[in-house]
């Protein structure tokens, strides 16, 4: 019995030992890794980064009283870990506000509020989200304001993004060109302008975009006859009748100014006299080729005097033959002897200007 309860006591001896040797190491161990869990932890914290942030215009550029949409894209840039309480203000450029409508679109997830105000110049985010690497975009459509001065280049900065991962590191800055509207100069035809049936007038007109040399897309004219007519090419002035010559600048913006010229092409006046023949008793004839309806004077004159001067009303296009006996004065000069007309035949074509194409020396 005596060595059964000393073998006992050796062992319990030996079993608490080993515990307390046990649980020191045990222990030991375990504040080993609490402290290496979280030196991790702290080193995962201290790499959490802010959200960055890019912008654009589209299109760009745009007309005076035109319209684009400013586009903000923030992106969580990190591997792990949700970005919340994602928000900006972006101040626009004194020359901007927003339109009416607003064009709002995106909201940097469910919860997030854009407000844009017609009218206002700047508009705001708040309480976006993002998960790790993902982008959002949030949208407005801007326009000029009424104080714009037309032409130039505006800039707009987002200025910062502010989340549960600290301010971005900057904002972005974007550039909008706005155009003026193109222009239109016009120098032929010249406004109001009266043309003679088959006279030769050549276009002569320009477009310009004012501060932006690549801003021009086209510059086209086009007549009411259906003819596209090109710089420097001539008119259609063989319809007579009044015309219109519309001259068109198309900028990249699709902004189109137009410049409308009225002008009158006159009824054809050109005609020919042939086949004349001087008959006995002093009688002349002699043939017409005519346009269109009008009036014609006819006068047989010898030196100062007139010898007949007849009148005839035209009432169509018409080739004709005219005959013209002398007057009282012109049977007195030939009863002494034959003599010489200056034959003078004035057509005036109805709307149209008098034309007149002389004979000499026609003997009778």
């Amino acid at each position: 019995m005596a060595w059964r309860a000393g073998a006992a006591a050796r062992f319990a001896t030996t079993r608490g030992g080993l515990a307390r040797r046990l649980g020191a190491t045990t222990l030991a161990s375990l504040s080993a890794v609490l402290l290496a869990a979280g030196l991790a932890t702290s080193a995962q914290a201290a790499t959490v980064q802010p959200a960055t942030v890019t912008s654009s215009f589209t299109p760009n550029p745009i007309v005076v009283g035109g319209t684009s949409a400013l586009g903000i894209t923030i992106t969580n840039p990190n591997s792990s870990g949700t970005l919340s309480s994602i928000a900006f203000t972006d101040t626009l450029p004194s020359e901007l506000v927003i339109d009416d409508p607003n064009g709002e679109s995106g909201t940097c997830g469910s919860a997030g509020v854009v407000t844009a105000t017609p009218g206002f110049s700047s508009f705001v985010l708040s309480g976006g989200s993002l998960k790790a690497g993902t982008s959002c975009t949030v949208s407005v459509a801007v326009t000029t304001s009424p104080t714009a001065s037309g032409a130039e280049v505006v800039q707009n900065s987002t200025g910062l993004v502010s989340s549960s991962g600290g301010n971005s590191a900057s904002g972005d800055t974007e550039t909008l060109t706005v155009l003026a509207a193109p222009t239109v100069s016009v120098i032929t035809p010249k406004s109001n302008a009266v043309y003679n049936f088959g006279q030769v007038v050549l276009a002569n007109f320009s477009c310009s975009q004012a501060s932006y040399a690549l801003g021009l897309a086209d510059c086209s004219a086009l007549d009411d006859l259906g003819n596209t007519i090109a710089d420097g090419q001539a008119l259609v002035t063989d319809v007579p009748g009044a015309h219109q010559l519309s001259v068109f600048a198309t900028s990249i913006t699709t902004s189109v100014t137009t410049d409308i010229v009225n002008y009158t092409v006159l009824p054809n006046n050109s005609f020919t006299v042939t086949k004349i023949k001087a008959a006995k008793g002093g009688t002349l004839s002699f043939q017409l080729a005519l346009p269109g309806a009008g009036k014609l004077q006819v006068t047989e004159v010898t030196g100062k005097t007139t010898v007949a001067k007849p009148a005839f009303k035209i009432h169509r296009k018409e080739t004709t033959r005219i005959t013209v006996a002398l007057d009282a004065k012109g049977l007195q000069l030939l009863a002494k002897g034959a003599f010489k007309v200056r034959l003078n035949v004035t057509y005036t074509p109805t709307g149209g200007r008098a034309r007149t194409v002389t004979v000499r020396s026609v003997r009778l």
